[in-house]
């Protein structure tokens, strides 16, 4: 179960960070857009914090970076 965590959280960090850097937006700009707090985005970009966010807080990241929530999840 922790390998499989762990995978969910690298290819969520890998997308977050993609997607972010299409955009051009700062992790500020983007927490803000999602209405989540800086320190949360920060922790949400870093593979070695393994705690994953809530469905309502993906679907906050998802619109906040224009994509669907699944886009975030995908490999």
């Amino acid at each position: 179960m922790k390998d499989n965590k762990t995978k969910i959280k690298q290819v969520l960090v890998q997308n977050i960070k993609k997607y972010r850097a299409g955009l051009k937006l700062t992790q500020e700009q983007a927490a803000e857009k999602a209405d989540i707090t800086l320190k949360y985005w920060q922790r949400l970009e870093m593979t070695s914090q393994t705690d994953l966010p809530s469905l309502p807080t993906l679907s906050k990241i998802a619109k906040a970076l224009e994509v669907q929530g699944s886009d975030l999840l995908r490999e």
